[in-house]
C-alpha cells in the first residue's frame, strides 16, 4: 500500500509539473514585462496543487493578518523541515525562493525558476553571499521572498542554529521587513528529512502517510527599528527563538 501511494503521488506530481511547465514558460515569456508579478500567482497555484497531491492540510494558521498589513517587502524567514515547507509557503504567501544554482540549469524548470525571480545561490563562491544579499535587498521590494536560514532540512529534535549572514539584508533596504514564520507539522519525525535519509527515502516516507497536517505560525515583523542598538547576529538569535520555540510545544 505505501508503495502504490508513493507511486500515485509521485505520478501525479510529475504529471501536472510537466503539464504546466510549458504553459507556465510561453505565459512568462509572453508577459515578460510583468512576470515578476504573474509568477507568484502562477506558483501559488502551482504549490496548491502539489498540497493536494501530497494530502497535505493546513489545518490552523496562527495570525495570518499579520501578513496582510503589508504584502510587498516581506522577506520571510522560517524553520526548514523537508521540501514540502516551499509549497506551504507558496500556497499562502505567494513567495519566491533563494535556491541553490544548479536549478537555474534544469530544462524548462530552471527557465521558469528565473522568469519568477527565484534568486540562484552558488553556495561554492565566496563572494556570491553579498552579490545575494544586494539582490533579495532590490527585490524585496516588488516580491515577497523567502528564506531558510538554517541553511538544510532538520527535525524538531535537532534545532539547528540560524545562520546570521540573511539578517544583514534589511540593512541594504531599510524599507522592508522580516517576517517569522514557523511551520509545525504534525508527525515531525516522519516528515523531516534528516540526514542520514536520502531525499528519496524522504519522499517515500512522505508519500506513505495518509495525510500530512501543518500548523503554520506567523509572528510580528522586524523592521529597522529593531536593529537601533542591537546587531544583525542579536536579531538572528531574537528571530531564531521566536521561530523554534512553538516547535517545543505539542502540536494541537
Amino acid at each position: 500500500m505505501d508503495i502504490f501511494r508513493f507511486f500515485v503521488k509521485t505520478g501525479l506530481f510529475l504529471f501536472i509539473t510537466m503539464f504546466l511547465a510549458p504553459f507556465y514558460f510561453f505565459i512568462l515569456l509572453i508577459f515578460f514585462r510583468w512576470r515578476l508579478s504573474i509568477g507568484p500567482r502562477l506558483v501559488r497555484f502551482y504549490s496548491r496543487l502539489c498540497l493536494l497531491i501530497f494530502r497535505v492540510g493546513i489545518e490552523k494558521i496562527e495570525n495570518h493578518e499579520i501578513f496582510g498589513r503589508r504584502r510587498k517587502g516581506i522577506l520571510i524567514i522560517s524553520n526548514h523541515a523537508g521540501f514540502l515547507d516551499i509549497f506551504v509557503l507558496s500556497a499562502l504567501f505567494g513567495s519566491v525562493f533563494v535556491s541553490k544554482a544548479e536549478i537555474k540549469y534544469y530544462p524548462v524548470i530552471g527557465q521558469i525558476a528565473w522568469l519568477m525571480g527565484v534568486i540562484f545561490l552558488n553556495r561554492n563562491s565566496s563572494n556570491e553571499r553579498l552579490r545575494v544579499l544586494n539582490t533579495i535587498a532590490e527585490k524585496c521590494s516588488n516580491q515577497i521572498l523567502a528564506v531558510f536560514p538554517q541553511g538544510t532540512t532538520s527535525r524538531i529534535s535537532e534545532r539547528l542554529s540560524f545562520n546570521r549572514g540573511i539578517f544583514k539584508v534589511i540593512e541594504l533596504n531599510p524599507e522592508m521587513s522580516l517576517l517569522p514564520v514557523t511551520l509545525h507539522y504534525k508527525d515531525d519525525a516522519e516528515i523531516a528529512w534528516s540526514k542520514p535519509q536520502s531525499f528519496m527515502e524522504n519522499i517515500m516516507r512522505v508519500c506513505a502517510r495518509k495525510r500530512v497536517g501543518v500548523k503554520v505560525i506567523v509572528h510580528e515583523p522586524f523592521t529597522i527599528d529593531h536593529y537601533r542598538e542591537k546587531t544583525a547576529a542579536q536579531i538572528c538569535k531574537m528571530v531564531e527563538h521566536i521561530v523554534l520555540d512553538p516547535l517545543n510545544k505539542a502540536y494541537q
